[in-house]
């Protein structure tokens, strides 16, 4: 996951936290990187300090809106 932020220009919480769901997921297409929800699902876990997998389906939901704005 560090590699795709890096590759994007992500290189600190900070910066991560200060963008988007929707500019994340206009770089990673610009990469070539197709903006599979467990990209998000980790992101959005990450941030929380928790295992990507243990995401909720109330959490999925909420990423789910968030891509679609």
């Amino acid at each position: 996951m560090v590699k795709i932020m890096n590759a994007i220009g992500i290189y600190t919480k900070e910066e991560l936290l200060n963008s988007s769901y929707s500019k994340i997921k206009n770089e990673l297409k610009k990469l070539g990187i197709r903006p599979h929800l467990n990209i998000f699902y980790a992101i959005e876990m990450g941030l929380q300090n928790r295992p990507w997998n243990s995401i909720t389906p109330t959490e999925k939901k909420e990423v789910k809106a968030l891509l679609e704005q």
